[in-house]
């Protein structure tokens, strides 16, 4: 544990992340006092500060927006933040119009950085436990870029550091830019007609395609959801490997991969029942079930799940297991069908969903030429 702390300049104990705290204040407030100082001329360049405006998080947000983006200029000087994109369950996520990539030269680019709050608290463990969490997404990303996965979203660089000896260093990778939105906002509604539901069964097919090829390389997705899938026309990409695992993960591994991975409404019951070495290619077809079914009828079959506190429920996510998927009639030719295979997939017993990215595909196909 303690290189990778050595390395983001964090020393043991609570004493010493405390102190570095406060240096950390000590950059952002004076970021903010360099943000007051701009001259009436310069103003210009910070005028869009309502793209980094966090409402759950205040205005800290915005003064650490400006010093991440002052701190990059190490990287690049010509670094700039462009619009805050959103935030993971430890990362931020930034656009950057253009930053020069170490042999890759310039690129429109998105920037994930590990977010200072996750890992700068009094609790080593839980430092730890993150930063874990983010060197493994990385690896993930470097494997798939490095065999030029198709379809997945490239990493283009990676690293770590900081301005100054010392204090507590960036953890970042530099993904390529997908232009497009994700594709929840082509299923905002259910399907108007027939045709539409044929479309949209084929773009299932695809994203399919795309995971099985994933699966083929040895990774299961494990948060598959409508924002992890990024559209480029007609052209689905699968981004976001926070929460994946390589297949066949066995008990000796440890407790590297014990954190239950995913999106509560689109979690298997092998993962919101912790059996973590249960994970395989059924769990992601499950994942796209659910996905498929939001593309089909406009609904998640799962919604029921936002509304449990698991706080006040010992079982925390084993709670949510309890719930039984709601699948409403899909009022088309051949509907009851697209339905059943839904159903099928969505099923508690892992021997009764499909047991491949193939098999899912080719029952798809086959009601696509049926209807």
């Amino acid at each position: 544990m303690k290189p990778i702390r050595s390395l983001l300049g964090i020393e043991e104990g609570e004493n010493q992340v405390s102190d570095n705290a406060a240096k950390l204040a000590g950059a952002l407030e004076a970021g903010a006092l360099e943000m007051a100082a701009v001259r009436p001329d310069e103003t210009s360049s910070i005028n869009t500060v309502s793209s980094f405006r966090c409402p759950e998080r205040g205005e800290e947000f915005e003064v650490y927006v400006r010093t991440l983006e002052r701190d990059f200029k190490a990287y690049d000087p010509e670094f700039r933040i462009e619009k805050w994109l959103g935030s993971g369950g430890f990362c931020d996520v930034f656009l950057v119009p253009q930053v020069n990539i170490p042999g890759k030269g310039v690129r429109r680019a998105v920037l994930r950085v590990l977010r200072p709050t996750i890992y700068r608290t009094p609790k080593p463990d839980v430092n730890n436990s993150n930063i874990r969490l983010f060197l493994t997404e990385m690896g993930y990303n470097l494997y798939l870029s490095s065999q030029n996965a198709p379809h997945v979203v490239k990493m283009l660089d990676f690293g770590f550091f900081g301005r100054k000896a010392g204090e507590p260093r960036h953890m970042y990778m530099i993904m390529e830019y997908v232009e497009g939105d994700d594709i929840s906002q082509r299923w905002r509604r259910r399907p108007s007609d027939e045709k539409e539901l044929v479309k949209r069964v084929i773009q299932v097919v695809q994203i399919a395609g795309i995971v099985g090829e994933l699966h083929f390389r040895g990774i299961i997705h494990c948060d598959l959801k409508p924002t992890n899938i990024l559209m480029r026309g007609d052209e689905p990409y699968v981004t976001d490997f926070g929460s994946a695992r390589w297949a066949h993960v066995e008990e000796v591994v440890g407790d590297m991969h014990m954190q239950v991975p995913g999106t509560q409404t689109f979690m298997s019951y092998e993962q919101l029942l912790g059996s973590y070495y249960r994970l395989d290619q059924r769990t992601d077809i499950f994942s796209l079930a659910v996905l498929a079914c939001y593309a089909f009828t406009g609904t998640n079959p799962f919604e029921a799940r936002a509304s449990v506190d698991i706080d006040k429920d010992e079982r925390g996510l084993a709670a949510l297991a309890d719930l039984d998927p709601l699948v409403p009639r899909i009022p088309y030719r051949n509907g009851d069908r697209l339905r059943g295979l839904l159903l099928d997939c969505l099923s508690r017993n892992l021997d009764d969903r499909p047991g491949t990215m193939v098999e899912f595909q080719r029952r798809l196909n086959q009601w696509i030429l049926e209807s």
